[in-house]
């Protein structure tokens, strides 16, 4: 079993999320990535891989856009290892495309996804209201949060370390250090490296990366239990993204999230992720094997 490994919070990441993203092709719709880099459970981070499988794939569908990505997580990555992403041309519509990734390390399958493309139509819009203010300027940073803690609630602090490329902001105590009465909470992220890009794909990758940090912990704010730390295993299991318009990463984005279930070890998570415009940027889904190692 992984082990959590609490020098790696103190590690600052070596790559931001642009750089982890390149990639080569190595034959035909075969592509292997240039860089690893381990989380806390010296393993690698979700997010890593879907961004990486999404790469490759949108390297093989181009005039189109993904509108939805469908993942399964089968074994954990070794950052000592590169990965091999193997892109299988489903199918090519007249309006969609499906792809199929599959990632191997070491000749073993350790990551699958299923993805679709559009092309744009015309149809209806609307989409369903941010339900907290978009006040990233007003939450708590990781100085703030610190002093929140205390030390009896050090463990709390990993929430902001890791020193993954990614920004945070916490709306306060609730769902965090104190539990609340439904399994609801939100906090906003952005990718400061992800100012240097333009593209709207790059940026619908980078949010995959950003779309698996603190997301598993939707289910755990009735419990208060601190993601990550020794005392929790914590494996993703699944992971859905629907991209419903284009975002910027480099800027604020709210995660409204909630844990709809929590039962036999396996947890459900869900969200909604809005831009500063208001808009509905994308919607997710996560299923995560989360249980505490003293009681297992």
């Amino acid at each position: 079993m992984r082990s959590f490994d609490e020098g790696m919070l103190d590690q600052k990441w070596t790559k931001d999320i642009v750089t982890l993203l390149e990639m080569d092709e190595i034959a035909p719709d075969l592509f292997r990535n240039r860089d690893n880099q381990p989380n806390a459970y010296r393993a690698l981070f979700g997010g890593q891989i879907v961004a990486q499988a999404l790469r490759a794939a949108d390297r093989t569908a181009e005039g189109r856009i993904v509108h939805s990505l469908h993942c399964y997580f089968l074994r954990a990555g070794v950052a000592s290892s590169s990965i091999d992403y193997a892109v299988e041309r489903t199918r090519d519509g007249g309006r969609f495309s499906t792809r199929r990734v599959v990632a191997r390390q070491a000749g073993q399958v350790i990551f699958t996804m299923e993805c679709s493309y559009r092309t744009a139509i015309a149809g209806f819009s609307h989409y369903r209201p941010m339900s907290v203010p978009f006040e990233p300027e007003k939450g708590l940073d990781e100085r703030a949060f610190d002093q929140l803690l205390g030390a009896a609630n050090q463990r709390y602090a990993a929430l902001f370390k890791g020193r993954y490329p990614i920004e945070v902001r916490l709306p306060g105590r609730s769902g965090y250090l104190d539990p609340v009465a439904e399994a609801k909470r939100h906090y906003w992220l952005r990718a400061p490296g992800a100012e240097r890009v333009d593209d709207p794909a790059i940026h619908r990758q980078i949010f995959a990366f950003l779309s698996d940090f603190m997301f598993a912990g939707a289910p755990l704010s009735r419990h208060t239990v601190a993601l990550p730390g020794p005392h929790l295993f914590v494996a993703s299991l699944d992971h859905c993204i629907w991209f419903h318009r284009d975002m910027r990463c480099d800027d604020w984005l709210l995660f409204e999230t909630e844990g709809s279930n929590a039962e036999n070890g396996v947890n459900m998570a869900r969200g909604l992720v809005y831009n500063r415009a208001g808009e509905l940027v994308a919607s997710l889904a996560q299923e995560a094997l989360q249980y505490s190692v003293e009681e297992a």
